[in-house]
């Protein structure tokens, strides 16, 4: 497993997280957060199972095209498809409704998470930190479901965070421009060197990833669609967690 101040920023150091258990709010988290760790691990070997908490059902970006009637279906349907895209074989979902997580019970929520801990045996949870990436409280509400579930239990968390120099250089410009972080000034910052996990996402990990998003167009066609190629490829190519205290 990992060592201590060791960064993990290769395909073949994801080896040292063992079994994964990514866990997340809503469709598309997953893709934007470890597309590439998730990948990385499957291609590795290790067992990587996703868990995620809604169907996005109130991510409405164009009625006429996915309409709220039906968007959990086609926002589920979506989600399989990245999975699909990554490798990934085995996903979750806690069936709770999007932007409801906050008042959904913690000891039921949390229960069903300890549930599939005791099965999956993850030797690591990834997942939002406190400040949700997005300040979304449906995010911030899962990390706390997380924090509380792995208490009396050796599995490491790590918690996302976004890379210092592809904000400044890259994010900052399409957040204004597609609201990105939509409940938070920033996101959490940090440099890689400060990283736990700073995979570096390239080669066949990277369009494994662009597939992943791609799938997920009642989300994604809008930034994938007007974004230059390679500023995009520069935007997705570093996913980043910090240890979780």
């Amino acid at each position: 497993m990992q060592k201590p101040n060791q960064c993990l920023c290769t395909p073949q150091e994801i080896t040292q997280l063992g079994t994964i258990l990514s866990v997340w709010a809503h469709p598309d988290d997953e893709s934007y957060s470890c597309a590439g760790i998730m990948a990385a691990a499957t291609q590795n070997g290790q067992r990587v199972v996703c868990l995620t908490a809604t169907k996005g059902e109130l991510g409405v970006q164009d009625e006429s095209r996915w309409p709220a009637a039906r968007l959990a279906d086609i926002r589920a349907e979506e989600m399989m498809g990245a999975l699909k895209a990554l490798g990934l074989a085995e996903h979750h979902w806690l069936g709770y409704h999007d932007g409801g997580c906050d008042r959904v019970p913690a000891n039921e929520a949390v229960a069903k998470i300890k549930a599939f801990i005791a099965d999956i045996k993850p030797n690591t949870i990834l997942t939002f930190g406190p400040d949700g990436m997005t300040g979304h409280p449906d995010h911030q509400t899962v990390s706390k479901w997380v924090d509380q579930a792995v208490r009396g239990t050796d599995i490491t968390v790590y918690h996302a965070v976004q890379e210092e120099q592809v904000y400044v250089d890259f994010l900052e410009e399409a957040d204004k421009k597609f609201n990105i972080f939509f409940n938070i000034d920033k996101p959490p910052l940090r440099k890689t060197d400060t990283c736990a996990i700073a995979l570096n996402v390239t080669g066949e990990l990277l369009n494994k990833k662009y597939a992943a998003l791609k799938a997920m167009p009642s989300q994604t066609e809008a930034i994938l669609s007007s974004t230059p190629k390679e500023q995009l490829n520069r935007m997705l190519t570093i996913e980043c967690f910090v240890t979780a205290k």
